[in-house]
């Protein structure tokens, strides 16, 4: 959930918008290179898989894939380009981390860049997930940007948003979803006031998702709208009945008020698999790690492998 392009705007504006503009401008200038590290972080394996893809196990957790923007690819405003920090906060670690249950390593196809071209992203993205023959995508902010981002009228964002959603109908696999949150507390500063939809825009575009979702019994949806609107007033938040404090939950949104900080990818991993759960009774509760600090270690340091020699440090 990257800001979006302002590169239509004039020149001036106040400091905000020209640091936007800046951010913006690199970020086309190396889109290419991030491209080519999105694909590169795939496995050989998943790469094998997408020119020949075998028949999907039945289990759910056998091969997952995620798509959709910059929450769940990993964004922090210090590394606009990717860094260290960056790859600690891509989603994909904090549900392999939470996955006890044999799996491959998840899949991320999700792209920072996303915000610039929802439809082409959107489409690219999804066109690899099925070439991965998944046995469950999860789009957490996938619809964001078919929403927010460019639209004079709401008209025009719910008429974008319908593609969105056209895009996700091609998976015949359980689909887990995202709502659309209101991020407008991120205003001048990830976003600026023309990409932030109206509340009704943002209201009716949800419970279209609602009503698309209920006609879909693979499809879930994931409340990330209560994640932010919770974490953004340090309210009380429960996943599978652990609850987080009330005046605990603030760090679960970086400062940037509109990306999960690393306890917020671990707690959203959590919010994934349970609200998952809640739908699929033949699965087992046990298959999840459900403790998020522990999630979190894991994601942030991943156990190193067995045999890998320990490398000595001299003082």
């Amino acid at each position: 959930m990257l800001a979006a392009s302002v590169l239509r705007r004039q020149p001036g504006g106040n400091q905000s918008q020209r640091r936007q503009i800046e951010r913006v401008l690199g970020l086309l200038l190396v889109c290419g290179l991030i491209g080519i590290s999105v694909c590169a972080a795939d496995s050989p394996k998943a790469a094998m898989a997408s020119k020949s893809p075998e028949r999907a196990e039945k289990a759910p957790w056998s091969r997952i894939v995620i798509i959709g923007a910059s929450a769940s690819a990993g964004f922090i405003e210090s590394e606009p380009f990717g860094g260290p920090t960056t790859s600690k906060l891509r989603l994909n670690r904090y549900l392999d981390a939470a996955l006890v249950a044999s799996h491959e390593p998840v899949r991320n196809f999700a792209s920072a860049m996303f915000f610039m071209q929802p439809e082409q992203q959107g489409q690219s993205q999804s066109e690899r997930a099925l070439q991965s023959n998944p046995s469950l995508v999860i789009a957490l902010d996938y619809l964001f940007w078919f929403c927010y981002g460019d639209g004079s009228t709401d008209k025009e964002r719910l008429q974008r948003f319908e593609q969105g959603l056209k895009l996700l109908e091609a998976f015949r696999c359980p689909l887990i979803v995202g709502d659309l949150p209101d991020a407008s507390a991120a205003v001048e500063r990830m976003l600026t006031p023309d990409e932030i939809p109206s509340p009704a825009a943002l209201a009716a575009a949800n419970r279209r998702l609602k009503e698309w979702a209920s006609g879909r019994k693979q499809t879930v949806v994931v409340p990330l709208s209560a994640f932010m609107r919770n974490a953004m007033a340090n309210k009380p938040l429960t996943v599978h009945g652990h609850t987080l404090a009330e005046g605990k939950t603030r760090v679960l949104l970086q400062d940037d008020k509109l990306h999960p900080s690393a306890a917020g990818c671990a707690v959203l991993a959590l919010a994934i698999f349970d609200s998952f759960l809640s739908n699929q009774t033949a699965l087992s509760s046990s298959d999840i790690r459900w403790d998020a600090r522990e999630v979190y270690h894991l994601a942030r340091e991943p156990p190193r492998p067995a045999n890998t020699p320990v490398r000595s440090v001299t003082p």
